[in-house]
């Protein structure tokens, strides 16, 4: 599978809009990730352990994405992807904290005052829409 377009769209954002569905209540929520060439199927985020939002990660019936273009981007490149598994992680955020502060602007700050309160997410993706941008051949890869 070629993921040449996954991996040229995520280095084009941090965020994603995280939208899930629990007892027929739908939540959407604004979160940094992080992506890795040699899993291409998952995406990693992570939410304060304990919170209402890390309970609605657990209780979650349905679960889809959009990414955030940074907004020095042209073209607005994106992924997104529907019926998303959400599952916690073996990782932790000691694991992902380089790509983090590789990628998301700012990180160390947030490291410093939440870090240690902070769980691992996966996304796990079935497929993904890849749109690069305006002028750009889209794909759908499914994993």
């Amino acid at each position: 599978m070629n993921i040449s377009l996954l991996k040229n769209v995520t280095r084009t954002t941090n965020k994603i809009a995280l939208s899930l569905s629990t007892n027929g209540r739908t939540n959407v929520k604004i979160v940094n990730f992080v992506w890795f060439e040699d899993q291409p199927n998952t995406l990693y985020f992570s939410s304060v352990r304990g919170n209402a939002g890390t309970l609605e990660y657990d209780q979650a019936q349905s679960v889809a994405f959009t990414s955030i273009p940074n907004s020095d981007m042209i073209g607005n490149p994106y992924i997104r992807s529907q019926n998303v598994t959400i599952e916690h992680s073996d990782k932790t955020m000691t694991d992902l904290l380089p790509k983090y502060l590789d990628s998301v602007p700012n990180y160390q700050k947030v490291w410093d005052m939440i870090g240690p309160k902070l769980e691992v997410f996966e996304l796990k993706l079935g497929d993904v829409y890849v749109d690069p941008g305006l002028g750009h051949e889209k794909a759908t890869l499914k994993f």
